[in-house]
């Protein structure tokens, strides 16, 4: 039964991973193509911090799949499992959106025509804010789903 769970748990990190970098592409790839090095930073900081939202909800996500198994309720835990991934996901693309509004309103320049420049500051910016962000409200928001869950 663990290598259900393992498999599953694999089958939905890579397609969270993969469409989060799909969405993100999408941003990046309308900046400037190919890459520079500033909008490249971001980028990787990004699926960085994506990943790490994903990581701190995989614990707790984990549990309940553990014990739904327990009780011969695998496809409610999976389930559970799915809406809680969904929900970072939706997450990680709100906390991308309100990292690039705080920037917008703080920084003076256009970011996205700084970024096209090159200019690794407002890069390393971005890439900051967001990790803050993800840092600061990945497990607040992981709480939010525990309690919605029970």
């Amino acid at each position: 039964m663990e290598s259900i769970l393992l498999i599953s748990t694999l089958v939905i990190t890579i397609m969270f991973m993969v469409l989060t970098y799909l969405i993100y592409r999408k941003y990046f790839y309308a900046i400037i193509y190919p890459l520079n090095a500033a909008t490249r930073i971001f980028f990787v900081s990004s699926l960085i911090g994506s990943g790490l939202n994903l990581y701190s909800y995989n614990e707790s996500g984990i549990a309940l799949l553990n014990y739904h198994q327990s009780t011969a309720h695998l496809g409610l835990g999976i389930g559970i499992y799915l809406l809680g991934v969904f929900i970072c996901f939706c997450f990680n693309m709100i906390l991308f959106r309100i990292t690039l509004l705080v920037n917008k309103i703080s920084i003076f320049d256009n970011e996205r025509a700084a970024l096209a420049k090159g200019d690794l500051l407002i890069a390393g910016i971005q890439s900051i804010t967001f990790l803050i962000f993800i840092f600061l409200l990945s497990e607040p928001m992981i709480q939010l789903i525990l309690k919605m869950v029970q």
